[in-house]
């Protein structure tokens, strides 16, 4: 057996292992040293990370959802990783070994395996970039430069470069530039962007909607006189690391509301969702990035319900109350036969955050080891009859810090 696998081409056995799941390729890297160097390197996981989903796979959804304990503003966080099937059947829950100073952690985005964490206590923040499929994370450095009025975090992966990014827009005054950061994983430091005179501004409490290397928060330009705010998109590209705008449907550049809008991502195409109160929810689709006009009503969802997630089956994630017991359920919503099924979920309201969770290998051998850009495959990979795979709990419950 040992010499069949030698004797096959490096890349061919590489493209093998590959297509394994997460777990059965953990244990492939005690089988000798050859695989594990092979399976922790830098370009495997790189490979293993941007392979795309098997037709005989299901995708996984992550959900994280908040129950309040009986100390005001303050919740416990509990995360699952579910198949984005019919029945959304649970595929395995997450330990969380975090404790917020904040009442619970802000999600400031999920991306190819990583989720990255924020806890704003004063002026301090701490960011946590955690693979919980691994029981790994790393402890971000704070931005040099202090807050003290409000900052907005986005994080995605810059698809050039493979490089996960984390983007800080921070605020003096709404009348200056902001202020802005990048870190990267790969140096583990941050550094200044030139913001020139980019004069919008990101709304308190904004989600992130990340497409194709870009991410995305609702703003406003301060400088539009009347009572409304002039709602806009405030964009950020981590492959030019550049900031830019996108306008928003027309009909509601003008609201005054906007706790209930916000930017997010249906069909890998940008949206917008907006929200006339409590009688329904409208989705816009903008089909040619960056055009105007483009923008397109998708569909109205009736009633207070709120929408989450969008399904790859074209099914909607809605948070609804319950009538009964005053709190708030995780339902997936059929459009076209209206019909409702419950997922099991239960919290409070605004306590769910859902989004697609694709299981990798980053932080496998700590933060040095991840993208590097210089190591390559090597030879075949020939067996050696002795195992260095690390003790499970060394290798999947060590938190490193940068």
């Amino acid at each position: 057996m040992n010499e069949m696998w030698n004797n096959l081409p490096a890349e061919v056995f590489s493209e093998i292992l590959s297509r394994i799941p997460l777990k059965t390729l953990l244990q492939c890297t005690s089988v000798c040293k050859s695989w594990y160097s092979l399976i922790t390197s830098p370009i495997f996981i790189a490979t293993h990370l941007n392979r795309p989903i098997s037709s005989y796979q299901s995708r996984l959804l992550i959900v994280r959802q908040l129950r309040e304990l009986s100390i005001k503003f303050h919740w416990t966080e509990h995360y699952s990783l579910h198949l984005d099937n019919d029945t959304l059947d649970e595929f395995a829950k997450l330990d969380f070994p975090f404790v917020s100073k904040n009442g619970c952690f802000n999600i400031v985005g999920i991306c190819k395996g990583l989720v990255c964490l924020s806890d704003d206590h004063g002026t301090n923040i701490d960011l946590i970039l955690w693979n919980p499929s691994l029981k790994k994370s790393v402890s971000v450095p704070n931005p040099s430069f202090v807050c003290e009025w409000h900052g907005h975090f986005g994080f995605g992966i810059d698809p050039v470069t493979i490089d996960y990014k984390i983007v800080r827009l921070a605020y003096l005054n709404k009348y200056r530039p902001p202020v802005v950061e990048l870190f990267e994983l790969s140096t583990g430091s941050w550094r200044n962007i030139d913001a020139g005179d980019f004069g919008y501004i990101i709304l308190p409490g904004a989600q992130q909607a990340f497409l194709n290397g870009v991410v995305h928060w609702t703003g406003y330009n301060p400088n539009k006189s009347g009572g409304s705010l002039h709602i806009l998109i405030v964009s950020f590209d981590l492959r030019n690391e550049s900031l830019g705008v996108v306008q928003v449907p027309p009909c509601v550049q003008e609201d005054r509301d906007h706790w209930f809008m916000r930017v997010t991502v249906f069909g890998e195409r940008l949206a917008f969702l907006h929200s006339d109160g409590d009688r329904s929810w409208g989705l816009w689709v903008m089909k040619e990035y960056g055009v105007e006009s483009s923008w397109t009503k998708q569909f109205t969802i009736e009633g207070s319900r709120r929408p989450t997630y969008f399904r790859e089956n074209g099914d909607i994630l809605l948070e609804v109350r319950d009538v009964y017991s005053g709190g708030w359920d995780l339902v997936s919503y059929d459009r076209k036969s209206k019909l409702i099924k419950n997922v099991d979920k239960f919290g409070t309201i605004c306590s769910f955050n859902v989004d697609t969770y694709k299981e990798s290998l980053v932080l496998v051998k700590g933060l040095n080891e991840v993208l590097g850009r210089k190591e390559n495959s090597g030879g075949a990979a020939t067996c050696e009859e002795t195992s260095i795979m690390p003790k499970e709990e060394n290798e999947v419950k060590e938190k490193r810090k940068i």
